[in-house]
C-alpha cells in the first residue's frame, strides 16, 4: 500500500500547528484557534501540553464583543484604526465588507495575516494593550461594517475607525475642521473707548457760530481799536518821564 501526500497537504497540515502554536503565544483563546486553524480542541490541548503552555493563562469565556472600548479616547481610538488599516495593507482583511465576508474571514492564510499584522503593531505600539482577542474582533468587525467601518476624516482625508455604518462627517482629532472666515469682534477696552467718545459726542454738541453763550466774549472791530490804542499808551514814556530826563 502506498500513500501518496502531496507538497500541499503536507504544508497545508504544519502550517495549521504552526498558526495554532502563533496565537496562543498571542494569548488566543482555544475557540478562536480551532476557528482559524482548522484543529480540533483535542489537537490543542495536545500542542498546550506539548509546548509547554501554562493551562493557567488559558483564556476562557466568551470572546469580546463590545466595540466602543476602540473609543474610549483619541488615543485608543488611533490604535485601533492603525491596526484595522495594518489589516487592509498585509491583506488580512479586503475591501468586500458584508456578513457573508466576515463569515469567511477566518482561514488559514488570512490567520497568518492577521498574526503579521498584530506584530507589526506591537513593533509600532509598544506600550498598547490591543490583544489577540480584542484584534480578532476588530478586524471581524471592520469587514461585517455593522458597528465599525474603516473610513476617512473628513478634513485630513486619513484613514479613521469611525463607529456604526453610517456614513457622515467625521474627525480623526488630530486635525481641525476648517472654519469660515470671520472678522474678530472688538477687544472690551476698544469698545469702552468707543463708548466714552460717543457719550462726548452726545453731551457736546455741534454750535451755532452765530449764537454766543453766556458769559463769553464777542470780539467787535471797536474793541480791537481800543485794545489797540491802550497797548501804544503803554509803550510811549510818560512827559513828566522825558522832562525830567532833559533837566538832568
Amino acid at each position: 500500500m502506498e500513500i501518496h501526500v502531496t507538497d500541499d497537504r503536507l504544508g497545508g497540515y504544519f502550517r495549521r500547528y504552526q498558526l495554532a502554536i502563533r496565537m496562543m503565544s498571542h494569548g488566543a483563546r482555544t475557540q478562536t484557534v480551532c476557528r482559524w486553524s482548522g484543529l480540533t480542541p483535542d489537537q490543542m490541548t495536545t500542542q498546550r501540553r506539548r509546548w509547554g503552555f501554562d493551562p493557567e493563562e488559558r483564556r476562557r469565556g466568551p470572546a469580546p464583543s463590545a466595540f466602543h472600548v476602540f473609543f474610549k479616547t483619541r488615543r485608543h481610538r488611533s490604535q485601533a484604526t492603525l491596526f484595522a488599516s495594518l489589516c487592509r495593507i498585509v491583506g488580512a482583511t479586503t475591501g468586500r465588507t458584508g456578513k457573508k465576508a466576515a463569515l469567511r474571514l477566518p482561514t488559514l492564510e488570512n490567520g497568518e495575516l492577521l498574526c503579521e499584522a498584530l506584530e507589526a503593531f506591537q513593533e509600532w505600539e509598544p506600550e498598547s494593550k490591543l490583544d489577540f482577542e480584542h484584534a480578532v474582533q476588530l478586524a471581524t468587525g471592520v469587514v461585517q461594517a455593522e458597528d465599525v467601518t474603516l473610513g476617512e476624516c473628513s478634513d485630513c482625508h486619513g484613514a479613521l475607525l469611525i463607529e456604526g455604518s453610517r456614513r457622515r462627517y467625521a474627525n480623526c482629532g488630530h486635525c481641525r475642521p476648517a472654519e469660515p472666515a470671520q472678522t474678530s469682534p472688538p477687544l472690551p477696552r476698544q469698545q469702552s473707548n468707543e463708548r466714552v467718545v460717543e457719550d462726548r459726542e452726545h453731551s457736546n454738541p455741534e454750535r451755532n457760530p452765530d449764537h454766543v453763550p453766556e458769559g463769553e466774549g464777542r470780539s467787535r472791530p471797536g474793541d480791537l481799536e481800543s485794545d489797540r490804542d491802550e497797548e501804544a499808551k503803554e509803550k510811549e514814556p510818560a512827559a513828566d518821564d522825558l522832562d525830567h530826563g532833559s533837566e538832568q
